[in-house]
């Protein structure tokens, strides 16, 4: 079973071991804005512009909204499918499970947008 997590397939233990990855890269990211924000206290907007135009730094960014995007999805997919059925919720549980997922879908395209713009 493990040996199915290197041909990338979507088995449940790649998703186990990509939301991890993706927790793990969010921890290292915000670990260095913050000790950033410590070493350089009190920041101004001339600190934080450059320290936001270093190139690993924008990288990292981009990194980290595609890894909170995976992140997110993952979780909002197990609400869906845990809470939001039919015995729990009724007929209506089609509709709201299609609302929620275009509402994050949108969310997700909403901050690509935007980050491309801030990046560029």
């Amino acid at each position: 079973m493990v040996t199915k997590v290197y041909t990338f397939k979507r088995t449940g233990i790649f998703d186990y071991l990509m939301v991890r990855l993706s927790a793990v890269i969010q921890a290292l990211y915000f670990s260095v804005i913050t000790y950033y924000w410590l070493m350089y206290m009190p920041l101004n907007y001339t600190q934080l512009v450059s320290f936001f135009d270093i190139l690993l730094i924008k990288i990292g960014t981009l990194l980290v909204l595609v890894s909170i995007s995976y992140h997110s999805m993952k979780g909002i997919h197990h609400i869906i499918e845990d809470y939001l059925t039919v015995a729990r919720v009724g007929k209506s549980s089609n509709f709201l499970q299609i609302s929620v997922l275009t509402f994050s879908y949108l969310q997700i395209l909403g901050a690509f947008i935007c980050t491309i713009f801030i990046i560029f």
